[in-house]
């Protein structure tokens, strides 16, 4: 649904007439016809520093109640959230209350919490800027987001984090981690003695009037209902959509400053017109620019975690855009020769961009609800937002209504394919290890961070409990190793097995062939270490977890 009299509203005639206003609603209805696994989304774009040229949203707030998206429409705007923590964490810096090459431990030692990072080479090195600047090389340990330990912030930051896992070397290379943020989040709080919600109410969502702002934790968006929020959904194959339950996203709630603000295209339009009115010293600006191109200065060169460097380069594309940088908050790139700031974000289901291009005095902002089965979701944010830009900055675009659906044809070959699922519940391998008896891999394996790992054998075949998340093992071809069709209260309760997480299983073995522990990969590999043990009646547990998710999504 195209809502002319929302964009005409901020599109005022003078600005509109310096670029072809009706090409932008040309491209997001092509995008929107073309991709049926986006359920609905919203674009906004901000030019001349604070003039919100351009402010629609598309689709579906809610599909099975026939409800359509509004300008008032709310998407959780993910990691996108760093920007704003990284400010905030600069402002403190700017004020002389931290500094960013001073150790983590010592900046919380300042305000009598006991920091101490495990290892003693850790402690020595670990700095602000490193945390803000994903260069730590710490392990991520994304699964407790669903942990389902209700430990608070204060525990989560100084008992669990300092536990984490070297994955590579400090400042070897970038390696995002989600954990950094929230402990900056943390930091806040002590050094300003007010929550970090409260801190981004104050400097942000007030001065700059976004009044549709708010955070995953707050009763008010457990109140949004109707039009008011995009539900969150998960494409599966031949474009199904399963919806998800709005609750999914509290689990988001401990990671707050890393991505749990909640917002419309209308306010990001305002947080986009305030950055590049700051970067640019635009008199009476509310944000401080000095701060601001301090953070999105690189910290860090990119080495291939965001994938290639080139994104789109010349000579297969007509144009260039590469990310070769990542700041505080920020990733540094380069479109069309110009220096690029943007940040992505990802939650459940909601996908979103922002790029400003200050020197062209240029922003945009999309975001989308539609988990994407075909790998696409980033993919087709970043053509739209480039194709704004080309627009904006009154370049001839080299996408248009054809080439943005079927890129990156014809400029290379397709390389989309869907999931190979034969493979997900195979447990037909013939080979002598299928003798093994399972049951010598039953037990309850221990990691320093995760809960425990619990494996039991259930009417012969083997289950798996980590926190909230549980399945059924499958065996791979390797011997001593399965992978799993696995739960989590994050999934939409109606989803079949074909669409849900795989996670992998790789048990250790003494040389007289008994477990000694097993490697888990859940985006990375953790080691678990025991079994052989007791294990515990894994039926009563799932009958627990059954009825936790029957309470969630009632």
């Amino acid at each position: 649904m195209v809502g002319l009299l929302g964009i005409l509203l901020f599109a005022s005639t003078n600005i509109a007439d310096t670029f072809d206003f009706d090409a932008l609603l040309d491209i997001c209805n092509a995008v929107k016809a073309c991709q049926p696994g986006i359920a609905s989304y919203a674009v906004s774009a901000v030019k001349n520093n604070d003039d919100i040229v351009f402010l629609n949203t598309y689709g579906h707030a809610n599909k099975e109640e026939n409800i359509s998206t509004s300008n008032e429409t709310r998407y959780t705007i993910g990691s996108i959230t760093k920007s704003f923590t990284a400010y905030l964490v600069a402002k403190s810096v700017n004020e002389g209350k931290l500094r960013w090459d001073e150790r983590l431990t010592d900046a919380f030692a300042k305000y009598g919490v006991d920091f101490s990072l495990i290892g003693k080479d850790r402690d020595q090195t670990l700095t602000i800027r490193d945390a803000m600047s994903h260069r730590t090389g710490l392990k991520t340990y994304d699964w407790l987001l669903v942990d389902g330990r209700n430990f608070s912030k204060e525990y989560w930051m100084t008992k669990l984090l300092p536990l984490f896992e070297q994955e590579i070397n400090v400042r070897y290379d970038f390696l995002y981690n989600n954990w950094l943020y929230s402990l900056a989040g943390y930091l806040l709080e002590l050094v300003e003695n007010i929550s970090f919600e409260d801190q981004v109410r104050e400097t942000f969502f007030v001065p700059l009037n976004m009044t549709e702002s708010m955070f995953v934790t707050d009763q008010a968006y457990r109140e949004l209902s109707g039009d008011q929020f995009a539900m969150p959904y998960k494409e599966g194959a031949n474009h199904t959509l399963y919806p998800l339950n709005k609750s999914v996203m509290e689990y988001i709630g401990p990671h707050n400053a890393a991505g749990g603000i909640v917002s419309t295209a209308s306010d990001m339009a305002k947080y986009m017109g305030a950055l590049l009115n700051a970067y640019n010293e635009v008199h009476g600006s509310i944000l401080n620019g000095t701060i601001l191109r301090y953070i999105t200065e690189p910290s860090i060169i990119l080495n291939g975690q965001l994938g290639d460097q080139v994104v789109i380069g010349k000579p297969d594309f007509p144009v260039t855009e590469k990310f070769f940088g990542y700041g505080m908050g920020y990733i540094a790139a380069n479109y069309r020769e110009l220096p690029v700031i943007n940040h992505g974000g990802a939650t459940y289901g909601h996908y979103s961009q922002m790029s400003l291009i200050p020197d062209e005095n240029v922003g945009v902002f999309v975001v989308l609800s539609g988990d994407d089965y075909y790998e696409l979701q980033h993919q087709i944010l970043r053509l739209i937002y480039i194709y704004f830009l080309d627009v904006l900055m009154d370049e001839t675009p080299w996408l248009n209504t054809t080439t943005i659906c079927s890129y990156p044809e014809p400029w290379q070959t397709s390389e989309r394919s869907e999931k190979d699922l034969s493979v997900l519940q195979d447990d037909t391998y013939s080979r002598e290890a299928d003798a093994v008896d399972l049951s010598i891999y039953e037990g309850v394996y221990n990691n320093p961070v995760y809960p425990d790992l619990q494996i039991s054998l259930v009417n012969g075949q083997l289950q798996f409990i980590l926190g909230t998340g549980n399945g059924t093992l499958y065996r791979e071809q390797e011997a001593h190793s399965f992978h799993a069709i696995t739960n989590m209260p994050t999934d939409p309760m109606n989803i079949p097995d074909s669409e849900k997480e795989i996670t992998y299983f790789k048990f250790n073995m003494t040389p007289s062939e008994a477990v000694e522990g097993v490697e888990f990969k859940y985006i990375q590999k953790y080691y678990f270490s025991g079994g052989s043990s007791s294990a515990p009646d894994v039926r009563l547990i799932f009958s627990g977890l059954v009825l936790i998710l029957i309470l969630l999504y009632s």
